[in-house]
């Protein structure tokens, strides 16, 4: 596959999941994110696929969030499987989206199958899928600090869609539940009844007392960028850094109404 032209492969890899080809000239927000694929080539893009680079870059804007607290990155999970971290913890890739183990203590005394972690490190999306800002990354595990919530569940994810450093629209993800449910939201709460390729669309829920404070951190973070989601938490009213997303996933997951996909296509003014 990897020998395959990368604008052919990406073209075959839309039309599976959209049913048409993408536009050479893109007009729909997943259409640029095929042209931000192919073509973008800036290290501020490079910066969203590593998660120790993104965490480093907002630490330094110097900004009123928390940022997850790295304990150790590396490549050899084996040296520090027995290593007592003394806290909570979530172990992720550093590059790539989907995998994320939790724990307590040490990696092995939690249970961690060190075998399948190692299929972590497969670098599928960037040979096979052409995501160039992941062959940018080091290489390795990232394991930080849990956020600490009061009942130890896992933080409200709130995921906010910056164009020219401006939120425009919010997703959530209904955590803990077997399947993904899904909700966006556009700046003032309203509710928008859109749903997307693998996810139930959630119930609303009433915006966090921290909205205010989390769209203008998000607006900062995302100021530099024509595009980026900017991940958050709200923790108990703390809010914490969560990631950098700025090609979500992949431009592969079709929106349901197609209109929603165009109304962010149109918002996304590319590069010259």
């Amino acid at each position: 596959m990897s020998l395959i032209p990368l604008a052919l492969r990406r073209q075959a890899f839309y039309l599976y999941r959209h049913h048409r080809f993408f536009r050479w000239r893109p007009r729909t927000f997943t259409e640029k994110i095929q042209w931000r694929l192919l073509h973008d080539r800036r290290e501020l893009f490079a910066v969203g696929g590593d998660k120790i680079a993104m965490k480093d870059h907002v630490a330094a804007m110097g900004l009123d969030l928390e940022v997850p607290r790295t304990l150790w990155h590396g490549e050899d999970l084996r040296a520090v499987a027995d290593h007592d971290w003394g806290c909570d913890w979530v172990l992720k890739p550093v590059t790539g989206s989907g995998y994320s183990a939790f724990g307590s203590g040490s990696l092995r005394g939690s249970g961690l199958d060190l075998d399948a972690v190692e299929h972590w490190r497969a670098d599928d999306a960037h040979r096979i899928y052409g995501e160039w800002h992941y062959s940018r990354s080091r290489p390795g595990y990232l394991l930080e600090e849990r956020i600490p919530t009061r009942d130890g569940a896992s933080p409200n994810d709130y995921r906010f869609f910056v164009f020219d450093g401006r939120v425009h629209v919010v997703q959530i993800d209904t955590p803990r539940v077997a399947k993904v449910q899904r909700r966006f939201y556009d700046r003032d709460w309203t509710p928008l009844d859109v749903r997307q390729a693998g996810a139930d669309l959630a119930d609303p829920v009433d915006p966090p007392a921290t909205l205010g404070r989390m769209v203008e951190l998000a607006e900062r973070i995302g100021a530099e960028w024509d595009f980026v989601r900017v991940d958050l938490y709200d923790a108990d009213g703390t809010i914490w850094f969560g990631e950098l997303t700025p090609a979500p996933t992949g431009g592969l997951a079709p929106y349901d109404p197609p209109e929603f996909d165009r109304q962010l296509g149109e918002l996304w003014r590319l590069p010259a």
